[in-house]
């Protein structure tokens, strides 16, 4: 069954990583625009871990989508100013659907 339009209210850009060579000729990473699209963006749950010394606070979301052909876990999503790193792409409803679930690290 296809998503109703109303449930996708945020605009998102998805993303994917690509190699661009510097100055030298060696290749560094970089994300280009893969797709930008309506998606509902939810949180799912959030806490706080140590990392390298440092306090981070981790939010997970789900991203509601329309099916988008091509879509990896190595990607990632813009939503407003935040990057959430994509974990897993879940396809559901017969291909109509990706779930999305992110994760996204924030200084605490």
């Amino acid at each position: 069954m296809p998503l109703d339009p109303g449930t996708l209210w945020a605009r998102v850009e998805i993303r994917k990583p690509t190699s661009t060579p510097n100055e030298l000729g060696e290749p560094v990473l970089s994300w280009s625009t893969f797709a930008t699209v309506s998606a509902n963006v939810a949180p799912l749950s959030s806490r706080e871990a140590v990392q390298y010394g440092e306090v981070l606070g981790i939010m997970t979301h789900k991203v509601t989508i329309r099916y988008l052909p091509g879509l990896l876990s190595s990607m990632r999503v813009i939503y407003r100013d935040r990057t959430l790193e994509i974990g897993q792409v879940n396809e559901r409803e017969r291909l109509w659907i990706h779930d999305i679930i992110c994760t996204e690290r924030r200084p605490a």
